[in-house]
């Protein structure tokens, strides 16, 4: 992945994020993360595909959690753990 799509990515990843935070999220912060999305120039099929095959995949366990994390994760802790797991879209059958 080169590095301006990474960075790019890494914006959404981050915006995405805050969907598996162990909080009641707000109006506010649900405009802030559209805002955030909508910035980033991807497709909303590409949206999609980032936070099922990517975002969802590294975090989707906090919202099991009886005491998830509520307060944000760190950019570069998000970043790594996406990275060391991505393999690329899932190819649906």
């Amino acid at each position: 992945m080169r590095i301006q799509e990474l960075e790019r990515r890494r914006l959404v990843w981050v915006a995405l994020a805050k969907l598996y935070l162990d909080t009641e999220l707000q109006d506010s912060d649900f405009q802030q993360i559209a805002a955030e999305i909508t910035a980033s120039g991807l497709t909303w099929h590409e949206i999609q595909g980032i936070n099922y095959d990517e975002v969802g995949p590294a975090l989707w366990s906090n919202l099991l959690s009886i005491a998830g994390e509520w307060e944000g994760w760190d950019p570069e802790w998000l970043t790594e753990r996406i990275t060391s797991h991505y393999t690329g879209p899932a190819t649906v059958c």
